[in-house]
């Protein structure tokens, strides 16, 4: 009986700590110059694939829900490049060979792809429509 008390302790005490009511959220985005944030943004996505030409800006935040301790973490990353009108080719040819990892079904998928903390850099939901589907 003794046995099975503890058995049954163990196991509420690992289901409690499961199910904790909100995992932690925390963000990183890269900061700096226009120069700097270029530098770092460039580096960042030619680790993948050389990149079709230069950015004139870039911005980036990486949203990360969850620890690692007690379960996988989900990441979400948004950019946003600016680039040369004559480069814009090139990018619209590197983006369509690569594979698709966003896909919109409707207006509220649109508006759920947007950092949780406002970035005065993001496009606002319409806008980001209006580009997903040229």
């Amino acid at each position: 009986m003794t046995t099975l008390l503890k058995t049954l302790a163990l196991l509420l005490l690992c289901t409690a700590a499961a199910c904790s009511p909100k995992s932690p959220e925390s963000s990183q985005t890269i900061d700096g110059t226009t120069l700097e944030r270029v530098a770092v943004i460039s580096k960042l996505l030619s680790k993948t694939a050389p990149l079709p030409g230069s950015l004139l800006d870039a911005h980036f935040v990486e949203e990360q829900t969850g620890d690692g301790r007690l379960g996988p973490s989900d990441f979400k990353a948004f950019y946003a490049l600016t680039v040369a009108p004559a480069d814009l080719p090139a990018w619209r040819a590197a983006l369509s060979e690569s594979k698709t990892w966003n896909r919109f079904a409707n207006d509220e998928d649109i508006r759920r792809a947007a950092p949780k903390k406002a970035q005065p850099w993001w496009v606002s939901g319409a806008d980001l429509g209006a580009i997903l589907f040229i």
